[in-house]
């Protein structure tokens, strides 16, 4: 009989412990998310190719400084995506 409440004992500890181990494993990662979840361009980028044609070579203002840019098209109008470094 203390055989069988032992064993009882375990398994009810184990399944009360194992849902709060599973939570600590780390999520597999998205596939591949939307770009308007990953980022969202800065008001300054659309506010730089204001007035402007897409294919535009223009210099996009940051908090770094000014960057080469070029005007692109997005679902939310016309806004500046920098030159990436070769």
């Amino acid at each position: 009989m203390k055989t069988r409440h032992a064993l009882l004992g375990f398994v009810l500890a184990g399944s009360c412990i194992w849902p709060a181990i599973a939570q600590d494993k780390p999520q597999p990662p998205a596939s591949r998310p939307e770009a308007s979840a990953r980022h969202e361009p800065p008001p300054q980028a659309f506010a730089d190719c204001k007035g402007k044609k897409a294919g535009d070579a223009i210099e996009h203002a940051t908090p770094e400084g000014k960057v080469a840019a070029t005007c692109q098209e997005s679902p939310k109008g016309l806004v500046a995506r920098p030159k990436q470094p070769k």
